[in-house]
């Protein structure tokens, strides 16, 4: 039996940028150990398996397994599916904006699929309800400081403080002078270890800067960590949620709805782009918008699957 596998870079619009998964559109054969050797074998972050509950009313199911384990879902993972069905023609694009339903073991996600002028699969939106826990202890400027290697005087901008932000899972999330000082710091575990972060439950630690230098973006972002290498750039997507609901909590920042862009990746790397929408209601539930762009790179196929 052979398995067609397409490969997506996922939060861009040029290849060879974003984050590369792998989509399989008709997995609905495959067990549960042929996915996860699958997804082994295909080594990318994340690899989706797509099976058709209703394809008429573009309902598929869907899992997702990293080369090690079975994941849940991610705003990487649906933006991968949405755009893979689309771009192949699973989904046709008959109106401007194509519905699409995809089901994991916890949830139903619904996606928005736009069609450009050329009648292409466009800008993928996902919708998340969301409810965050703030936690304003976090540790001071000297100690954010010492465990960023930088100096305090690089951390904070505009009236935005640092918080601990939880969605599920908590990041402390620190406001960042400038792109310059994003892309300089350096996890010290040392100076984490010695301060107040460890007794937070947050393992990663969000900066960002709205410095993006000529980008389009209104901010910049980082994810850095004791389990993230030295030199790893992480996807972003699981710390969205918590993000939008840190900018919500700042009192300067209005109710109503807020349009954004994120940067995620360095100017010469592999950047990312989230263009976010929030109705900002003064509440700790949020709603949020994540839309994005993907390019599909290949289409290959796995021979034989037993």
């Amino acid at each position: 039996m052979t398995i067609n596998y397409y490969t997506v870079d996922v939060f861009t619009e040029q290849a060879f940028h974003g984050v590369p998964l792998s989509v399989i559109t008709e997995a609905e054969t495959l067990t549960t150990q042929q996915k996860q050797q699958i997804a082994n074998e295909l080594c990318t972050a994340s690899t989706v398996f797509l099976t058709a509950k209703n394809p008429q009313a573009h309902h598929y199911a869907m899992q997702v397994f990293s080369p090690q384990k079975q994941l849940n879902a991610s705003t990487h993972s649906v933006l991968a599916a949405s755009y893979t069905l689309a771009a192949t023609q699973k989904v046709s694009l008959k109106d401007q904006h194509t519905l699409i339903t995809l089901s994991d073991e916890q949830q139903e996600i619904t996606t928005y699929v736009s069609k450009t002028s050329e009648q292409q699969a466009g800008l993928v939106q996902q919708t998340y309800h969301t409810h965050a826990a703030i936690d304003y202890y976090t540790p001071t400027v000297e100690e954010l400081a010492a465990m960023l290697s930088l100096t305090p005087a690089d951390i904070g901008f505009d009236k935005y403080r640092p918080l601990i932000v939880s969605c599920g899972v908590p990041y402390l999330i620190v406001p960042i002078k400038s792109y310059r000082a994003i892309r300089a710091a350096k996890f010290n575990e040392g100076a984490w270890s010695n301060s107040s972060a460890p007794s937070s439950l947050a393992q990663e630690i969000l900066l960002f800067a709205n410095n993006t230098d000529d980008n389009p973006a209104d901010f910049h972002t980082r994810l850095l960590g004791p389990s993230i290498a030295q030199h790893e750039d992480p996807p972003i997507g699981g710390a969205i949620a918590a993000f939008a609901n840190h900018i919500c909590s700042h009192e300067h920042i209005q109710t109503g709805t807020h349009v954004f862009a994120i940067q995620r990746g360095a100017n010469d790397a592999r950047k990312s782009f989230f263009y976010i929408e929030m109705d900002n209601k003064k509440s700790n539930d949020l709603t949020i918008r994540v839309g994005g762009y993907a390019v599909l790179m290949s289409k290959a196929q796995l021979y034989p699957v037993k």
